[in-house]
């Protein structure tokens, strides 16, 4: 399967790296062109560092910032909160990255929330992908499901 990871953090490319020793093909996404940039020239922090030398699977993920291409492969779209410690902040970042998935996906897809929120979030990420699906005035069709962090990948 090809799945894409939205944002790239620890916990983000830990996920990812489970998905690719299982045989996915795994791209972590972010719209931050010189994050993208630092990381496939080996600048990140110790924590990245630790699991990015560590993904020996080199053909099974990637790094981009070109987010309509990389949904336009996937059949799976993992989002979840960013780094803040602020439960509003971190809610809005993954509405936000609903927004975004529901404004370029192009085909059916399985959309992943790990965030560790409750499962009335389901159907805000839910109404969010639609109301975007609908202003393009698409018939296309999704799934969202729960994965928060704490479940394994």
């Amino acid at each position: 399967m090809k799945v894409t990871v939205m944002g790239i953090d620890y916990n983000h490319l830990l996920s990812g790296k489970a998905l690719a020793e299982m045989g996915n093909e795994v791209t972590y996404i972010s719209n931050d062109h010189k994050r993208i940039e630092n990381i496939k020239r080996g600048y990140y922090n110790a924590d990245e560092a630790m699991v990015i030398k560590s993904m020996d699977i080199a053909d099974s993920f990637g790094f981009s910032a070109d987010i309509k291409k990389s949904l336009s492969t996937a059949n799976m779209c993992f989002i979840s909160e960013g780094v803040s410690e602020n439960s509003e902040e971190q809610m809005e970042h993954v509405l936000n990255t609903a927004k975004i998935v529901g404004e370029n996906m192009s085909h059916h897809m399985f959309i992943i929330d790990r965030s560790n929120e409750s499962m009335s979030r389901i159907s805000q990420i839910k109404e969010i992908i639609q109301e975007e699906l609908s202003k393009r005035n698409t018939s296309l069709t999704f799934e969202v499901i729960a994965n928060p962090n704490f479940l394994r990948t």
